[in-house]
């Protein structure tokens, strides 16, 4: 064997690259050379998706009737065999429901239920998903380290009522205060009692932080979090929260907020929105995602939601997604009044309209955008005029989605010429998501002065035809060579793949070997 095979680092190396063939790479490694075989188990089991694997290491357990038994409860199993094994796991996932007798339970916990010794239990884990569906006191005690940093709560949108059943959760996350000072990223999903959310507050040192939470996110908590002194990674859910009172609670507390903040993603209404984003520091942020939820009905105030962008961060901010969705039939579709009119009418209610360019073209100030996407139910409507206006201000641009949803009628679509402005004046984007208008380009030219664009390598474009799929394909290839992924609407896929075909003769017609042989 080569000695090189030997050396730790470079074996674990090569063991790590061996998980993408599966776990039976590896066990078949762990079985061939005794050099071998902890590195191998070491990556074995390093990451588990249920507690049933380290049941198996106690002695005696057998699985009868969908239950975990001890089949002899008279003596006390040796758990060396299951402590070998549970000292490498660095992960751990409840995603099974799996029903285990009080009497293995008992050899995991003192007589009056408190966690016996948790830390020995599992002392490299450092990341722990929780699902209270799929858990009880011993999935609870299985998902303890004193190296915790990671933790994923999933507690289910129940009844008030149902929250009882929970009481090991909020033991848990005691033990977690407890023991685990270092804890960085916490995620809870669903709705949550108030001495658990008294804990979360507690938990000050967190860096990453999400509170998915509907209703019962409470004013104080969000005050509390935004004193975090190290939080550089938030996401919150207050679409039920009032501006005005976080206003005046921000006001009472009069304490700087979000000191460290530098990701955002935030669902609420407008106005809570515009004032989380108006008392963030400036020049901390450089990624946000806002979806706007305001009432049905109600005109989302994008212009406010815009300048306060750029006013906070546009030294710094270089990833921007914007979410908006509404319920519309074909009649609230086909009846959206034009784009092109930048105001609503005296006396009428715009609620279902595209964002107007007016408000698009302040974002010009974020010079530093790399990844930009509107996901929006009504997608931006801008000409190709207005299209190379925005890319021209954005020169790191890599990732560009304005939507795949075709406007009405009424509305501006850019044109296959806004592709000529984005190989000209994008020259590192890397994936184009857009609707067009590619009717036409068949008998288009494009002048010499176009350069070829070589970045750009992933492109979905919706549009109403794909006209002659080779002249598609021979335009798409003259502006960007590089392309490989090639997409558009699915009821077109027929036409996309002829596209996609073409696209790769050129490819391959132009490739070095095939120049060569010319």
């Amino acid at each position: 064997m080569q000695r090189a095979l030997l050396i730790d680092e470079i074996i674990r190396h090569i063991f790590q690259g061996s998980l993408e063939d599966g776990l039976g790479t590896l066990n078949a490694l762990a079985r061939s050379c005794r050099a071998w075989e902890g590195p191998a188990l070491d990556y074995l089991w390093t990451r588990l998706f249920s507690i049933a694997p380290l049941l198996h290491l106690i002695p005696s357990v057998q699985l009868v009737n969908g239950i975990y038994v001890l089949e002899q409860t008279n003596i006390s199993p040796d758990l060396t065999r299951f402590h070998l094994y549970a000292r490498r796991v660095k992960y751990i996932a409840h995603r099974q429901n799996v029903k285990v007798h009080p009497a293995i339970l008992s050899l995991l916990t003192t007589e009056n239920g408190a966690l016996a010794h948790p830390v020995a239990l599992l002392p490299s884990l450092r990341s722990a998903q929780i699902s209270t569906s799929n858990c009880d006191i011993i999935q609870a005690c299985l998902s303890l380290s004193d190296k915790l940093a990671n933790l994923d709560l999933d507690l289910g949108f129940k009844s008030r009522g149902s929250h009882t059943s929970n009481e090991h959760i909020r033991q848990y996350l005691q033990e977690v205060v407890r023991i685990a000072p270092d804890l960085q990223r916490l995620s809870i999903r669903g709705s949550i009692t108030q001495n658990l959310l008294g804990l979360v507050t507690s938990m000050r040192n967190l860096h990453t932080l999400s509170l998915r939470l509907g209703s019962s996110l409470t004013m104080e908590v969000l005050l509390a979090v935004a004193t975090f002194p190290n939080l550089s990674e938030l996401e919150l859910h207050a679409g039920h929260l009032d501006a005005d009172d976080l206003s005046d609670a921000l006001r009472i507390q009069d304490l700087p907020v979000f000191p460290s903040l530098k990701i955002l993603r935030m669902r609420a209404h407008t106005p809570v929105l515009e004032l989380i984003i108006n008392n963030i520091p400036a020049d901390t942020l450089h990624t946000l995602r806002v979806e706007a939820e305001d009432p049905s009905g109600v005109s989302v105030a994008w212009s406010n939601i815009f300048k306060a962008i750029c006013y906070k961060a546009a030294n710094t901010l270089q990833n921007l997604t914007l979410e908006h969705h509404i319920e519309l039939d074909d009649v609230d579709i086909e009846s959206a009044p034009s784009a092109d009119t930048l105001g609503p009418s005296p006396g009428a209610s715009k609620t279902n309209t595209p964002i107007p360019f007016d408000d698009l073209k302040t974002l010009r100030s974020l010079r530093h955008l790399r990844h930009v996407v509107f996901d929006t139910t009504l997608p931006p409507a801008v000409s190709d005029e207005e299209m190379t206006t925005l890319v021209t201000a954005w020169p790191e641009l890599r990732h560009l989605d304005i939507g795949t949803t075709l406007p009405s009628g009424q509305a501006k679509l850019p044109t296959f010429l806004s592709l000529n402005a984005l190989a000209t004046r994008a020259p590192k984007l890397e994936a184009l998501v857009m609707s067009a208008d590619i009717s036409g380009i068949e008998s288009a030219t494009i002048l010499a002065a176009v350069p070829r664009q070589h970045a750009l390598m992933r492109l979905t474009l919706a549009c109403t035809s794909t006209s002659d799929p080779e002249q598609v394909a021979r335009y798409l290839h003259r502006l960007f060579p590089s392309l490989i992924e090639v997409d558009g609407l699915p009821e077109r896929e027929e036409e996309w793949g002829r596209i996609r075909d073409a696209l790769q003769r050129l490819r391959l017609a132009s490739s070095p070997q095939a120049l060569a042989s010319l």
